[in-house]
């Protein structure tokens, strides 16, 4: 008989205490044609109820059958230590095989061995039931665990994609917060700074004054002279903090321009270098108004 032939019937294993009853069952098995019949083979007849051996012996076996009277405390040691979950264990009774002497039937032996054979296949089958119900979902349940082992590792991979990301955006947030730093330090005094608004010189002249501006490199000569703080004159504008205080300075130019126009030749004539006498205390307040009219001659 080759393996696989071997693998695929029905490992029986039969436990009883000593030579003699091993005989008898030797000789019922081979009578009873298990293997040809129902596909059962009887690997070893184990004539021995000593556990260190017998655990050796029936290692690996389908059915285990062990003999004795009932359900003894011999069965139950038996069963506690060689009971697993891929094998069955049954009983092989004495009782059954006895006749009225106290004698072994062979013909009853026969009879027990293929009943207790067939009530453990039975129970063998419901348990490889069992058995590959739990192997379905094991299957199931290394699949699940595979796939999701593969999203794991995808999920690790990601992970080190965005770690690798995050490391390179924070390199640039240090950068930018540097370069903004510098910046800051650079034009700092910019917001100690006023910032002055800039005007339309003409729009505001006839706006404030209701005339038109004839005047207006009078007003830039004036302004350069004085150098007002926070005023700038020039190409038809007027720069100021603010427009009330663009229009204050132009309310001042503009008053020294009507005073400079009304007393010109008075001025002149009072500021005349034949008269000998020393100028008086007005006389230098005209002088002063008078630089007005030395900016546009």
């Amino acid at each position: 008989m080759n393996n696989e032939d071997h693998e695929s019937k029905i490992d029986v294993r039969i436990i009883v205490g000593g030579l003699d009853i091993a005989q008898l069952v030797s000789k019922a098995v081979n009578n009873i044609q298990l293997e040809n019949d129902y596909n059962i083979i009887v690997s070893s007849i184990i004539p021995t109820v000593e556990l260190s051996i017998v655990k050796k012996v029936a290692s690996g076996a389908d059915i285990l059958l062990i003999g004795g009277y009932g359900h003894d405390e011999t069965f139950n040691i038996l069963y506690n230590e060689l009971k697993t979950d891929f094998n069955h264990i049954g009983l092989f009774d004495y009782n059954n095989i006895i006749i009225e002497n106290e004698s072994l039937d062979f013909k009853l032996a026969e009879k027990e061995i293929l009943n207790s054979i067939i009530k453990s296949t039975l129970s063998y089958s419901l348990n490889l039931i069992n058995i590959h119900t739990l192997e379905n979902k094991l299957m199931k349940v290394t699949h699940n665990y595979n796939s999701l082992l593969d999203d794991y590792n995808q999920l690790i991979k990601e992970q080190d994609v965005l770690t690798q990301e995050n490391r390179e955006l924070r390199e640039d947030i240090e950068e930018i917060k540097s370069d903004y730093s510098a910046f800051k330090l650079r034009y700092e005094d910019v917001y100690s700074k006023d910032i002055l608004e800039i005007f339309n010189l003409d729009e505001l002249w006839q706006e404030v004054f209701h005339q038109e501006l004839n005047d207006e490199e009078r007003i830039v000569i004036a302004t350069n002279k004085f150098k007002p703080e926070d005023i700038i004159v020039g190409q038809g504008y007027i720069a100021s903090q603010s427009r009330q205080k663009a229009i204050e300075w132009l309310n001042i130019v503009r008053t020294a321009l009507i005073f400079v126009d009304d007393n010109t030749e008075e001025l002149k004539k009072d500021l005349s270098p034949n008269d000998e006498t020393m100028p008086s205390q007005d006389d230098e307040e005209y002088e002063i108004h008078n630089s007005f009219e030395n900016f546009w001659d």
